[in-house]
């Protein structure tokens, strides 16, 4: 039986939470400064806090992350703090962490690469803005730092 506090530790003081059910695609980057759970398939980037990934969960792109628990399926690298690999993890890419625990039965095929430097897992979003709505599904904060100091072009027709 597991303690509490390793369940604890994946929970942020930020209380935004976002579930991707297990039917559910998402073709785009996910940012956000809360937790994340995906259960269903993530067709991009994804960079959150505390991220965890469900056994039915994939994500086809990178991740980035504090708190990272994977149970399911990594198409990509993943750049983590604190990573955790269950018994049922599938990854297929690069890993750079810090800390890093693996339970038997984990699959990995790729670099594994320790730094004992701070890891930049703010690499989509930073200080920086989203460039286009369309390229990130944003979430809590993130999101209303976007839409206040994005800023868009007017499209100017021409006629020939």
């Amino acid at each position: 039986m597991r303690s509490d506090s390793r369940s604890s530790s994946m929970t942020s003081s930020n209380e935004t939470f976002a579930v991707l059910a297990p039917n559910l695609v998402v073709s785009g980057n996910l940012v956000s400064e809360g937790n994340i759970h995906i259960d269903g398939t993530v067709e991009g980037d994804v960079q959150t806090v505390h991220l965890t990934i469900g056994s039915s969960g994939v994500v086809k792109g990178r991740v980035f992350g504090k708190e990272v628990k994977i149970s399911g399926r990594v198409i990509g690298s993943i750049t983590a703090c604190e990573l955790e690999l269950e018994e049922s993890a599938v990854i297929e890419g690069d890993i750079h962490y810090q800390s890093l625990s693996v339970a038997r039965g984990a699959r990995m095929n790729g670099n594994c690469q320790y730094s004992q430097a701070e890891l930049d897992i703010m690499v989509l979003s930073g200080k920086k803005p989203i460039k286009k709505a369309e390229d990130a599904l944003a979430f809590g904060d993130v999101a209303m730092e976007a839409t206040t100091t994005q800023k868009v072009a007017p499209k100017v027709k021409t006629s020939q």
